[in-house]
């Protein structure tokens, strides 16, 4: 999801780390996400795993001697926190009470698509016929998988169409704005995005209620591994701004892995539509992602 930038990349044993953590980890959360709502309600089980998440973080950066954010940076990573994780995540997990796992990380695919549409409206930078072709790959995709049950089953399922652009929005804007340095960025995101997940569960009145040991598990592994682990290794990746091509692998990485869980362990299923889906939304976010490279 990294934003390009004129910066030499970067291709450290770090960058290397972040990129397999996002392949892996993210990938898994879709299935942790589903596990965790059998018996938790999404906005509390969001509220708790990002307050739990951020206050570790803090904690532990403070007590290694990282400066606390200033006033603008506590905004200006707050503000990312909403739309990225409140809007992006949010949204997504939200739907998922209806919508299977591995679909809705199909879905999410799309968000380099996106995020090549909203550089190009708040930077001018210029679109390739390549990647418009890689767009309307995408969007064909989409059309597919709208003959998926799953997405016909509720309005609010449609809400995962949403997420993905809310968070190609956040990194895009994310240049725009001057958060802390390093992890304290993720700690300062998660901490406002408890709190945005504190507010919505008061308007729904949905409540944390205590949850089954296979809910517990999949929360605490969304706290240290989906939250701690893995988003800070994608906010590394945004500093670093490394080339598009490797930032952005895991949108076509997580779907396989996402697919293969939920098939292999929670039992869902994916017809030959949704495979033709998932097909020309990989392919689309491939053709945008390579093409971004080379015009480094």
């Amino acid at each position: 999801m990294a934003v390009t930038s004129s910066a030499k990349p970067s291709v450290s044993a770090g960058v290397v780390f972040a990129v397999l953590v996002l392949w892996f980890v993210w990938g898994s959360t879709y299935l942790a996400n589903k596990i965790a709502l059998e018996t938790l309600s999404p906005f509390p089980m969001l509220a708790v795993r990002f307050l739990a998440a951020g206050s570790i973080l803090y904690g532990v950066l403070r007590l290694r001697g990282a400066p606390n954010p200033r006033l603008a940076e506590w905004r200006a990573s707050g503000l990312m926190g909403v739309i990225l994780l409140n809007g992006g995540l949010g949204l997504v997990v939200f739907a998922q009470q209806w919508v299977a796992s591995s679909l809705a990380a199909i879905i999410v695919a799309t968000m380099p698509l996106w995020l090549a549409l909203f550089v190009r409206l708040l930077y001018g930078e210029r679109t390739l016929r390549v990647e418009i072709l890689g767009m309307l790959l995408g969007v064909l995709g989409v059309v597919f998988l709208n003959g998926e049950s799953d997405l016909r089953s509720s309005p609010y399922a449609l809400l995962v169409f949403l997420g993905p652009v809310s968070w190609a929005f956040g990194s895009a804007y994310s240049r725009k704005l001057r958060q802390p340095a390093g992890p304290m960025a993720s700690a300062v995101q998660m901490l406002a995005a408890s709190l945005g997940f504190t507010f919505l569960s008061l308007v729904t009145g949905e409540t944390f209620a205590a949850p089954s040991t296979r809910s517990l598990l999949a929360l605490l592994f969304l706290i240290f591994f989906g939250s701690i682990l893995a988003f800070s290794a994608y906010v590394y990746l945004l500093a670093k701004r490394v080339r598009p091509a490797l930032a952005t692998s895991y949108a076509y990485v997580n779907p396989l892995v996402a697919v293969g869980l939920g098939v292999g362990f929670a039992g869902e299923s994916v017809t030959r539509s949704g495979y033709l889906g998932m097909g020309c939304i990989i392919l689309g976010v491939a053709l945008v992602v390579t093409v971004k490279a080379f015009r480094k």
